[in-house]
């Protein structure tokens, strides 16, 4: 009785030291996740800035040797979807999740649960209102905005109607770029403001939203577009509407269309920002975090306001035109 006792003491020592092994690996004495999870708020490639963070992201995680899996929504407006990926890699006990948060505050009960299970969790470009010591890395929107706008503005001579043109509302980003907006704008005393308008995220949602507001506004001077798809959506309906040249449009990011857009003059500037960079830190940081080290709350990734004299800039062609070498 007591040999057999002492093998399955000596079973249950081994179980345990095996599933120690299966959690963790030890590489050159650094603790390597066996999985990190990163869930953009969409994969779909009509999102040029979402592939371009989790290519910075693959980056990284091949020169760390770690495993690197990409699940998220099709669309940034699919919030329940986002929350079920998210709800899969903590149950599946992923070592570090990277979360772009479709909505500041429909994740937070699952960041926290996460947290709980001792899951390595830091946001990407989004944030999750109410959750405390989790790293952001990710533009300054609210500068990037007001930087943006106040561009625009100048071109306006500091007198008009304006409008901004925003994706899905409750995104901590949607909330920043309207806030950043709303403040440099509300400087010039010649400048009404019209209120902000919120699209489905997509494209065609805000090519429908542009063109309304047209519509409704015909005196409206100049257009501040919040992201990749609204700003392709708002050029095209300017375009189509013959408006180019007299209603003013600037943007955040870049696309074949906004960068054809910006060398017609359609659209007069855009803030590209470091989606690249976004990605490859946030592996970096999240890694750092697993291994017990202290990192910023906060990583600013940085942008660049990028106009049509300015656009063939080797420095600004690399940021156009991200490429893993």
């Amino acid at each position: 009785m007591k040999k057999i006792n002492k093998l399955g003491i000596a079973l249950g020592v081994l179980v345990i030291a095996a599933s120690l092994l299966i959690s963790f690996r030890v590489i050159d004495n650094k603790r390597v996740p066996n999985k990190i999870v990163l869930i953009p708020k969409s994969i779909s490639p009509e999102f040029e800035f979402w592939q371009t963070v989790k290519m910075g992201a693959e980056l990284a995680a091949k020169e760390e040797n770690v495993r690197l899996e990409t699940r998220g929504p099709m669309l940034e407006r699919n919030i329940e979807n986002q929350k079920e990926i998210l709800r899969d890699a903590i149950n599946e006990r992923a070592d570090i999740i990277l979360l772009a948060a479709t909505n500041v505050d429909a994740l937070k009960s699952l960041v926290e649960e996460a947290k709980l299970k001792n899951i390595t969790v830091l946001t990407v470009d989004s944030t999750v209102e109410g959750v405390q010591g989790i790293t952001n890395v990710a533009t300054d929107s609210v500068q990037a905005s007001a930087v943006l706008t106040n561009y625009l503005i100048e071109q306006l001579n500091e007198q008009g109607e304006i409008i901004m043109v925003n994706f899905v509302e409750g995104a901590s980003t949607a909330k920043e770029r309207d806030l950043g907006y709303k403040v440099e704008a509300g400087k010039y005393k010649n400048i009404i403001m019209h209120p902000t308008v919120y699209t489905g995220g997509t494209t065609s949602d805000a090519y429908r939203a542009t063109k309304k507001v047209l519509a409704e506004y015909p005196n409206l001077k100049g257009i501040v577009a919040a992201n990749q798809q609204v700003t392709d959506a708002v050029c095209d309906a300017v375009q189509e509407m013959g408006l180019q040249g007299k209603v003013k449009v600037v943007g955040f990011d870049s696309s074949r269309n906004i960068i054809y857009a910006l060398e017609k003059e359609i659209i007069d500037a855009i803030v590209v920002q470091k989606p690249f960079n976004m990605g490859y830190l946030a592996v970096k940081n999240a890694l750092q975090v697993y291994r017990g080290k202290k990192v910023p709350s906060y990583v600013d990734t940085g942008y660049k306001l990028i106009n049509k004299e300015t656009l063939y800039q080797t420095e600004n062609q690399k940021l156009l035109y991200p490429i893993i070498k």
